[in-house]
């Protein structure tokens, strides 16, 4: 691929079928190595403070695979058919200026998982530095941020070449993931035995069986629903459609499950879903320091991705749209670079409310996109209409935003608060049957639908009249 022809593919412009170039395999890769990092430890130790090893198999399992589910309904369609990345596909049902909305919320998720496998990353590999001798403990702080500061800069300087070095590291990176996967398993299943770690009871049990079940299940949900930003900008890489789903429900949702097994074992066991915390004493310092460095790998390969898929919905916007690949790159790895250095605890201290809010954000817009493409745009877009930022697009509504999926968002948004604060997590019913994400995303998508037939189309917004079907 020249020069000029990558810089094409690293636009928000929808790919050209000669242009998708990731086969089944490239794509499958891209999302296992994106996929399995710190923060699936972290899913499986916030569900195993609430359930044991089994019921939080069980539960992450369900929750991760519904999830993906309707992330892959919602996103896949549109962007496999064609070539557009998750941002872009919002134009629709939020308007051509109300897209900045799903930017905004694209930009902070990605700002927030990014940060924390950075640091882990950073953790990771100090804390190999320190038990291979190469570093004194009093040094391991300042190695840290010494670290993530190289980890940003080694990001920028790989995605100068965009897709490619995604795809080109991924296929390096997959199968040592899947063998540290494996050796993490190992490890902590030999020193302790299905048994013990069977019988191993979680330390906040609320005492309802039913509604530690179903937030297990949630937080396989909108873990997995924090996959919207992502979703698009892979598959679209994809030249069939057909080619797409396969690699992503086993790339990105089965494997985000398994590997939390891990941090729901450690948990129960050791009291810490961190491995690098414990693998050098388990495995000892030669194959627990090996572990530590595939991890500290894996963790940049994942931040890695996350921050080209930012990228690409920056180039959404009119300024950086005309400015270089490495001006949009930087507006993506700044922000991350000083929570990094400067607050490196925030996200750690709160990961559960991290997680319950990207449900209270992401899963009302799945909703919205699901009923929008499928019922009203019966899986046609205008291309035209889609990068036409004047008043004459289809999709400008109201001065380039549609009231319908404002208050569809907001509704959605209420309704998730209502089942489950995600400050404190205090639940009304029904939510220890329905958890909060599934009728969050059902509640907005019924409210778009009604407001979209009685005031939307009737008034001649949106360009629905062109996706109705001829009389016969």
């Amino acid at each position: 691929m020249s020069r000029q022809e990558q810089h094409e593919t690293e636009d928000s412009y929808p790919l050209l079928p000669h242009e998708r170039i990731w086969r089944q395999r490239d794509l499958l890769m891209v999302s296992i190595s994106t996929t399995i990092a710190t923060w699936c430890f972290l899913m499986g130790g916030f569900v195993g403070t609430y359930l044991n090893a089994k019921m939080g198999m069980a539960a992450l399992t369900a929750g991760s695979m519904i999830g993906m589910f309707f992330i892959s309904l919602a996103v896949i369609p549109a962007a496999a058919k064609y070539g557009i990345e998750s941002v872009t596909s919002t134009k629709p049902f939020f308007g051509n200026r109300g897209w900045i909305l799903a930017l905004i919320l694209q930009y902070l998720s990605v700002i927030g998982w990014n940060s924390i496998i950075l640091i882990f990353f950073a953790k990771s590999t100090a804390r190999l530095l320190l038990v291979t001798g190469v570093i004194p403990e009093s040094f391991s702080s300042i190695t840290v941020s010494l670290l993530t500061i190289a980890a940003v800069i080694a990001i920028f300087l790989l995605l100068r070449k965009g897709s490619e070095a995604v795809k080109h590291l991924s296929a390096f990176l997959t199968i040592l993931i899947l063998l540290v996967g494996i050796w993490l398993f190992f490890i902590i299943i030999k020193n302790f035995g299905f048994e013990t770690i069977a019988a191993a009871k979680p330390a906040a049990s609320s005492g309802h069986p039913l509604w530690d079940y179903t937030t297990g299940v949630e937080i396989g949900l909108v873990s997995l629903m924090a996959w919207w930003p992502y979703l698009g900008g892979l598959v679209r890489m994809s030249p069939k459609a057909s080619q797409t789903t396969l690699p992503s429900m086993l790339g990105l949702g089965l494997p985000a499950a398994v590997m939390s097994y891990i941090g729901i074992f450690s948990i129960l066991i050791i009291g810490d879903p961190d491995p690098t915390a414990w693998m050098v004493e388990l495995g000892g310092i030669l194959y627990g320091s090996i572990a530590l460095g595939f991890i500290a790998v894996a963790n940049f390969g994942s931040a890695v991705v996350g921050v080209y898929i930012s990228c690409l919905g920056l180039r959404n916007v009119e300024f950086l749209k005309k400015k270089s690949w490495n001006l949009t790159t930087l507006t993506a790895l700044i922000p991350i670079a000083l929570v990094a250095v400067l607050i490196p605890d925030l996200f750690f201290a709160k990961f559960g409310n991290f997680l319950a809010f990207l449900g209270v954000l992401f899963a009302p817009m799945v909703g919205i996109q699901i009923v929008d493409y499928f019922v009203f745009r019966r899986k046609q877009l205008s291309m035209n209409d889609l990068y036409d930022s004047t008043a004459t697009s289809a999709y400008s509504f109201w001065k380039g935003w549609n009231p319908a999926g404002l208050i569809a968002l907001m509704g959605g948004i209420v309704t998730y608060f209502y089942l489950l604060n995600p400050l404190t997590y205090q639940s009304h019913p029904p939510y220890q049957y329905l958890t909060a994400t599934l009728p969050s995303m059902i509640i907005a998508a019924a409210v778009y639908g009604i407001i979209t037939s009685l005031v939307i189309i009737p008034a001649g917004w949106g360009g629905y009249r062109k996706n109705k079907r001829p009389k016969r």
